[in-house]
Protein backbone atom coordinates (compact mmCIF):
# COMPACT_ATOMS: atom_id res chain seq x y z
CA UNK A 1 0.00 0.00 0.00
CA UNK A 2 2.72 2.47 0.95
CA UNK A 3 4.64 1.68 -2.21
CA UNK A 4 1.58 2.38 -4.38
CA UNK A 5 0.97 5.65 -2.53
CA UNK A 6 4.59 6.65 -3.01
CA UNK A 7 4.38 5.92 -6.74
CA UNK A 8 1.18 7.99 -7.00
CA UNK A 9 2.78 10.88 -5.11
CA UNK A 10 5.88 10.77 -7.30
CA UNK A 11 3.69 10.77 -10.41
CA UNK A 12 1.61 13.70 -9.13
CA UNK A 13 4.76 15.65 -8.24
CA UNK A 14 6.39 15.05 -11.60
CA UNK A 15 3.17 15.98 -13.41
CA UNK A 16 2.73 19.15 -11.37
CA UNK A 17 6.30 20.27 -11.95
CA UNK A 18 6.06 19.52 -15.66
CA UNK A 19 2.69 21.24 -16.11
CA UNK A 20 3.56 24.41 -14.23
CA UNK A 21 5.66 26.07 -16.97
CA UNK A 22 3.28 24.83 -19.66
CA UNK A 23 0.30 26.30 -17.86
CA UNK A 24 2.24 29.55 -17.47
CA UNK A 25 2.75 29.76 -21.24
CA UNK A 26 -0.91 28.91 -21.83
CA UNK A 27 -1.98 31.62 -19.39
CA UNK A 28 0.22 34.21 -21.10
CA UNK A 29 -1.28 33.28 -24.48
CA UNK A 30 -4.84 33.26 -23.15
CA UNK A 31 -4.33 36.58 -21.39
CA UNK A 32 -3.31 38.17 -24.66
CA UNK A 33 -5.35 36.36 -27.30
CA UNK A 34 -8.43 34.79 -25.69
CA UNK A 35 -9.53 37.47 -23.23
CA UNK A 36 -12.31 39.70 -24.53
CA UNK A 37 -11.08 43.16 -25.53
CA UNK A 38 -13.05 44.99 -22.83
CA UNK A 39 -11.41 42.96 -20.02
CA UNK A 40 -7.89 43.25 -21.37
CA UNK A 41 -6.95 46.01 -18.88
CA UNK A 42 -8.21 43.89 -15.96
CA UNK A 43 -6.06 40.85 -16.84
CA UNK A 44 -2.97 42.95 -17.60
CA UNK A 45 -3.47 45.22 -14.58
CA UNK A 46 -3.37 44.73 -10.81
CA UNK A 47 -6.40 42.38 -10.81
CA UNK A 48 -4.67 40.03 -13.22
CA UNK A 49 -1.43 40.19 -11.22
CA UNK A 50 -3.36 39.37 -8.05
CA UNK A 51 -5.05 36.44 -9.78
CA UNK A 52 -1.69 35.16 -11.09
CA UNK A 53 -0.11 35.45 -7.62
CA UNK A 54 -3.00 33.58 -6.01
CA UNK A 55 -2.84 30.77 -8.54
CA UNK A 56 0.96 30.66 -8.29
CA UNK A 57 0.78 30.39 -4.48
CA UNK A 58 -1.77 27.60 -4.78
CA UNK A 59 0.41 25.72 -7.28
CA UNK A 60 3.53 26.19 -5.13
CA UNK A 61 1.60 25.04 -2.04
CA UNK A 62 0.29 22.00 -3.89
CA UNK A 63 3.79 21.01 -5.05
CA UNK A 64 5.25 21.66 -1.59
CA UNK A 65 2.48 19.56 -0.02
CA UNK A 66 3.26 16.64 -2.30
CA UNK A 67 6.98 16.95 -1.57
CA UNK A 68 6.25 17.09 2.19
CA UNK A 69 4.05 14.01 1.96
CA UNK A 70 6.82 12.14 0.11
CA UNK A 71 9.32 13.15 2.80
CA UNK A 72 6.92 12.00 5.53
CA UNK A 73 6.46 8.67 3.77
CA UNK A 74 10.22 8.22 3.47
CA UNK A 75 10.71 9.19 7.12
CA UNK A 76 8.05 6.70 8.19
CA UNK A 77 9.69 3.92 6.19
CA UNK A 78 13.05 4.82 7.70
CA UNK A 79 11.52 4.82 11.20
CA UNK A 80 10.03 1.38 10.61
CA UNK A 81 13.37 0.05 9.36
CA UNK A 82 15.22 1.51 12.35
CA UNK A 83 12.60 0.02 14.67
CA UNK A 84 13.12 -3.41 13.14
CA UNK A 85 16.89 -3.06 13.41
CA UNK A 86 16.55 -1.99 17.04
CA UNK A 87 14.31 -4.98 17.77
CA UNK A 88 16.79 -7.33 16.12
CA UNK A 89 19.67 -5.78 18.06
CA UNK A 90 17.71 -6.03 21.31
CA UNK A 91 16.98 -9.70 20.62
CA UNK A 92 20.65 -10.34 19.85
CA UNK A 93 21.70 -8.59 23.06
CA UNK A 94 19.13 -10.58 25.00
CA UNK A 95 20.41 -13.82 23.49
CA UNK A 96 24.02 -12.88 24.26
CA UNK A 97 23.11 -12.02 27.85
CA UNK A 98 21.28 -15.33 28.27
CA UNK A 99 24.26 -17.23 26.85
CA UNK A 100 26.61 -15.35 29.17
CA UNK A 101 24.43 -16.12 32.21
CA UNK A 102 24.28 -19.77 31.19
CA UNK A 103 28.07 -19.90 30.80
CA UNK A 104 28.58 -18.22 34.19
CA UNK A 105 26.17 -20.68 35.79
CA UNK A 106 28.03 -23.59 34.19
CA UNK A 107 31.35 -22.25 35.48
CA UNK A 108 29.92 -21.80 38.99
CA UNK A 109 28.58 -25.35 38.96
CA UNK A 110 31.91 -26.65 37.70
CA UNK A 111 33.73 -24.74 40.43
CA UNK A 112 31.27 -26.05 43.04
CA UNK A 113 31.78 -29.64 41.82
CA UNK A 114 35.52 -29.17 41.98
CA UNK A 115 35.25 -27.93 45.58
CA UNK A 116 32.99 -30.84 46.50
CA UNK A 117 35.45 -33.30 44.97
CA UNK A 118 38.34 -31.71 46.89
CA UNK A 119 36.38 -31.87 50.14
CA UNK A 120 35.41 -35.48 49.45
CA UNK A 121 39.05 -36.32 48.72
CA UNK A 122 40.15 -34.67 51.97
CA UNK A 123 37.50 -36.51 53.97
CA UNK A 124 38.51 -39.81 52.38
CA UNK A 125 42.16 -39.13 53.15
CA UNK A 126 41.33 -38.41 56.80
CA UNK A 127 39.29 -41.58 57.07
CA UNK A 128 42.11 -43.64 55.58
CA UNK A 129 44.53 -42.11 58.07
CA UNK A 130 42.22 -42.96 60.96
CA UNK A 131 41.63 -46.54 59.93
CA UNK A 132 45.24 -47.23 59.05
CA UNK A 133 46.85 -49.18 61.89
CA UNK A 134 49.89 -47.56 63.25
CA UNK A 135 53.06 -49.58 63.06
CA UNK A 136 54.63 -50.40 66.30
CA UNK A 137 58.13 -49.26 66.32
CA UNK A 138 60.45 -50.89 68.78
CA UNK A 139 61.78 -48.60 71.37
CA UNK A 140 65.47 -48.45 71.86
CA UNK A 141 65.36 -48.99 75.53
CA UNK A 142 62.99 -51.85 75.38
CA UNK A 143 64.12 -54.77 77.56
CA UNK A 144 61.87 -57.43 76.22
CA UNK A 145 64.23 -58.94 73.86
Amino acid sequence: MARAARIALDLALASSKALRPTLGYIWQYAKTEVVPPMTLNFFHGSGGKSLENTISKFANGFIAGIERKIKETDAEQLRVIKGREAAIKAQQDKTKAAAKRKEEKRKRQEKQKKKELEIAAQVKAREENKTKPEKETPKKNDKRS
